[in-house]
């Protein structure tokens, strides 16, 4: 297995016998027992936008392989406070050497343009709407792993704020790669104006699909009302007992996080046996390990 180099921002951009390198080695972490390393490099995880899972994965994958970790999580504390734009707070960061850099930021800051500056590689961990490239690879691993198979055909359903994610951004770019097909659901008002198959209902959606993902409604990302009632939304799009009727006993359910409960997802559904959403978390861990070591050359 190659080192990849030398930034992760997007999917797009990654070749495919890298992403396959990334599988592959995650696939062999998850089944072994091993001791804890003690790499003696340091890593920057900079965080200006919220974050638990994707956040504290990198601290954990960072902890497996004994790397130090420079952590800067929001704003509070910091220079920021003070008025320092976040591009000078990554800047002087990266003056600091880390081995790389793992940012999550809004559409504000132009990563690409970041990565010209500094020396170190950057792994993009939500970047605005324009991409979250670990949680598409971590959410097509645990379906690999649950499907025992590559996801080549496989029928995903995502459901939702679609226009909105950055997941489903890289979901897109991902599909193109694994052959998976995609289809969205959702009001319109949610929806991307793209070419991709939409379902207005639902229940024909989840008869259609292998695997369905539902997404957080992003509040916080509307300019305005969304034009649907949270209790309209919940009635006629929320994942429910009664809706997973439709869902095929093979199917599997999935949602990246945080889960609005009572609006996308009835917490009742985290019960269902076709529920991948813990896998995730799990999963996140591991695939984010996989993808460190093959950054920092150390994927024996």
């Amino acid at each position: 297995m190659q080192a990849i180099e030398p930034s992760l921002l997007d999917i797009r951009s990654l070749p495919n016998h890298q992403l396959q390198d990334i599988f592959s080695l995650a696939s062999q972490l998850r089944k072994q027992k091993r001791p804890a390393q003690h790499l003696g490099k340091s890593i920057a995880l900079l965080f200006f936008e919220p974050s638990t899972r994707t956040r504290m994965s990198f601290e954990a994958a960072a902890h497996k392989l004994g790397l130090g970790t420079l952590s800067l999580s929001g704003d509070k504390g910091t220079s920021l406070e003070k008025g320092e734009t976040i591009e000078d707070s990554i800047l002087n960061v990266a003056a600091m050497k880390p081995e790389l850099m793992v940012i999550r930021c809004g559409d504000n800051v132009n990563l690409s343009e970041i990565t010209k500056k500094i020396s170190c590689p950057i792994i993009n961990a939500g970047w605005g709407v324009q991409g979250h490239p670990t949680q598409a690879l971590l959410d097509a691993f645990t379906l690999q792993e649950v499907f025992q198979s590559n996801l080549d055909k496989k029928k995903i359903l995502i459901l939702g704020d679609v226009k909105h994610s950055r997941v489903a951004t890289s979901h897109f770019e991902l599909a193109e790669k694994l052959g998976y097909e995609i289809a969205v659901c959702g009001p319109k008002e949610f929806l991307p104006t793209s070419s991709h198959r939409k379902f207005d209902k639902l229940s024909d959606g989840l008869s259609w699909c292998d695997a369905v993902m539902a997404l957080r409604v992003q509040f916080e990302r509307h300019e305005q009302e969304s034009g649907i009632a949270k209790e309209l939304y919940r009635e006629i799009y929320g994942l429910n007992k009664n809706a997973l009727k439709n869902l095929k006993a093979t199917g599997h359910i999935l949602h990246p996080g945080p889960i609005n409960h009572g609006i996308e997802m009835e917490t009742d559904v985290l019960q269902d046996s076709r529920c991948q959403v813990l896998n995730q978390v799990s999963h996140g861990v591991i695939l984010r390990e996989a993808l460190l070591r093959l950054m920092l050359g150390e994927s024996r």
